[in-house]
């Protein structure tokens, strides 16, 4: 916990209504954030009465939305519009979102008229676009500015403004002629108009454009103030990289989720029953998959019950399957999100990678299994812990070519896979889940049991054979 948490704990409890105001305003809003997953109801009021709407607004910034939903419910109605006109437009808009049309209406009815729109304008994008988290807080000029002006217009909005290191260019029906970065304004001297030295070379995304790639964009060009257009290039808003980057933490999120095959909904912060209603789906299809290597297994009952200790080393293969082809996956998957494979030939390049590095790591692992397997064979043959009816060699063989083969497949699938998936618009971090899980399982053991029963039970008798 952050050490400031136990003092602003304090100073909520403690202190006077007269002085909190002034004593919480010493730390930064996400540390005050923090405690109100700490506080009691009791304290949670007293805070709601006692600070002032933009002081909440800044706090509420670092809060989600839902929760933020829940403490705008308890204040009245006309400060709970206040600290909706302070809040930034995209936060307020999220905000509004958890609302039913009617309550959403009766916030809206008391904020200012003039955000009151803008945020009307903003709740309607679809989520999921750049029109869903982007802000209408944004600095324009005019291409006829003179600097001085351009200047006066940046220091009269600059306070109420998020995002200042860039000025948009706009005509009078805001379609957008260019850029202006901050550092440019500042070394320009007057008189000299914008249209000089702005940048009319603009990278733009769309209004409706996937959020997820917006935000990729942004993170590839190091863009802080990414302008949001129409079809007809009539400036809508701005994402900020602070937006994006919660985007991209989101997405790594649902990512890691869809790994562990649960819901990205489940968290820290659920109960019990709605963690364990959440899971249930995925481990109920494990248990379909289990099924599916159970019936592999007795297909190959008569090749077990003559080398019975196959059973030994059956979950050395089945481990190394699965841990080569999620180390895979995870490079796979990740590559993907930062769109390193868009066309063939990069996928290409990738597989054939993978299968590389699946190979060498299989004939690594595979010897080093043979010889380990061989060595504890021995051993307990010699002990009498166990009688072996086979050669120790051709059963540490056996072991060590199906390791090294099951890798190469695995390694491969991991790779294919969530590749496959992405071209078929299907989300590839679904594939960390069971189907992995099963296709490294039905081949590990498809190649363990014939490989065995080739070497262990079919060359020696075929090897007699010639020699008779």
């Amino acid at each position: 916990m952050n050490e400031n948490i136990d003092d602003i704990v304090r100073i909520i409890k403690e202190a006077s209504p007269g002085t909190i105001q002034d004593e919480l305003e010493s730390y930064h809003p996400s540390d005050v954030a923090e405690c109100f997953s700490i506080i009691n109801d009791e304290d949670e009021m007293h805070l709601l009465i006692t600070l002032n709407h933009h002081l909440l607004a800044a706090i509420f910034a670092h809060l989600k939305p839902k929760k933020v939903s829940k403490l705008l419910l308890k204040v009245d109605k006309p400060k709970a519009g206040r600290i909706l006109d302070a809040m930034e437009r995209d936060d307020a808009t999220d905000v509004l979102k958890m609302f039913s049309a009617q309550t959403r209406k009766a916030l809206l009815a008391t904020t200012d008229d003039n955000v009151k729109v803008e945020l009307e304008s903003l709740i309607h994008y679809p989520e999921e676009t750049a029109g869903s988290i982007m802000t209408t807080d944004y600095i324009d000029i005019h291409k006829d500015m003179d600097v001085k002006d351009a200047m006066k217009v940046l220091v009269k909005n600059s306070e109420s403004t998020q995002g200042i290191q860039r000025l948009f260019v706009l005509d009078d029906n805001k379609f957008l002629e260019g850029i202006v970065e901050l550092k440019t304004l500042i070394q320009a001297r007057s008189p000299r108009k914008v249209e000089d030295f702005m940048f009319t070379d603009v990278i733009t995304a769309k209004v409706n454009d996937d959020v997820e790639n917006v935000a990729r964009l942004m993170q590839n060009y190091g863009i802080y103030l990414l302008p949001i257009v129409n079809e007809s290039n009539q400036l809508l808003g701005v994402i900020t990289m602070d937006d994006a980057a919660d985007i991209l933490d989101m997405e790594t999120d649902e990512d890691y989720a869809r790994f562990a095959s649960i819901s990205k909904e489940d968290s820290i912060n659920k109960n019990v029953w709605r963690s364990a209603l959440h899971r249930l789906p995925w481990l109920t299809l494990l248990l379909a998959v289990g099924m599916i290597v159970s019936a592999i297994i007795s297909g190959f009952e008569a090749t077990i019950e003559q080398i019975t200790v196959l059973v030994f080393f059956l979950p050395l293969v089945l481990d190394m399957c699965g841990n080569t082809g999620t180390q895979s996956l995870a490079v796979t998957v990740r590559g993907i999100s930062r769109q390193h494979y868009q066309d063939s030939e990069s996928r290409k390049k990738h597989v054939i990678k993978e299968i590389k590095v699946g190979a060498l790591n299989g004939l690594g692992i595979g010897g080093l299994s043979f010889i380990t397997s061989g060595i504890f064979l021995i051993i307990v043959d010699l002990l009498g812990i166990i009688t072996l009816t086979y050669p120790p060699f051709l059963i540490s063989f056996s072991i060590g070519l199906s390791v090294g083969l099951a890798l190469i497949i695995s390694t491969a699938f991991g790779a294919i896979v969530p590749l496959t998936l992405n071209r078929l618009n299907f989300d590839p971090a679904v594939a960390s889940g069971p189907f992995i899980t099963t296709m490294s399982d039905v081949f590990g053991l498809l190649i363990y049991f014939v490989v065995a029963g080739i070497i262990i039970l079919w060359l020696p008798e075929f090897i007699a054979g010639i020699g008779g």
